[in-house]
């Protein structure tokens, strides 16, 4: 569906100005990328309303995609699988209870991992000089370590998910 859209947009914007627009698999990649991101807050946002849980939602939201653009992490290989995963995840956050002592572990723990594999996974996906990963990984951990202030369940829950998405994944029998 969003992949038939994002063709039927680069074509018609093509058609309109063949001159000053990149080609069409530029453009229809381009806006894959932005309806499918789209299409998964949407989704959250409706969701959310439909859970009775839309500030704390958003709010995990929102620090989701905060650690996922400095941290990166691990991508699945499905959109479809991604979008499914994402929506879940957000919208059952909320409704995760922690005690203030597992807040503080879960704090202390994925800062831990914040701070030896942020970022990670950009190669490939980001354009971003590793000459900038320092940075990426100080925003990511400050984000990250932001929880010891707000303390809140539902910011825990979403930092274990974005630091579990930053553990390589062992290869067969290397490492070991």
């Amino acid at each position: 569906m969003i992949n038939k859209l994002s063709m039927a947009i680069a074509s018609y914007l093509k058609k309109v100005d063949s001159e000053n627009t990149p080609s069409i698999d530029v453009m229809k990649y381009s806006l894959y990328v932005i309806l499918h991101s789209l299409f998964t807050i949407i989704c959250i946002f409706i969701a959310s309303l439909l859970l009775g849980e839309v500030a704390a939602t958003l709010a995990g939201l929102v620090y989701f995609i905060l650690l996922r653009i400095f941290a990166g992490g691990f991508h699945l290989h499905s959109s479809t699988w991604c979008t499914v995963l994402s929506i879940s995840l957000i919208c059952l956050a909320p409704f995760i209870e922690f005690s203030q002592t597992w807040i503080l572990i879960i704090n202390i723990v994925a800062v831990g991992i914040l701070f030896f594999y942020a970022p990670r996974n950009f190669k490939g996906y980001a354009r971003i000089p590793e000459k900038y990963y320092p940075i990426l990984k100080i925003v990511a951990v400050l984000i990250g370590g932001s929880n010891f202030y707000w303390q809140d369940p539902t910011l825990a829950a979403i930092l274990v998910l974005q630091s579990i998405l930053l553990i390589p994944k062992e290869k067969g029998g290397e490492g070991r």
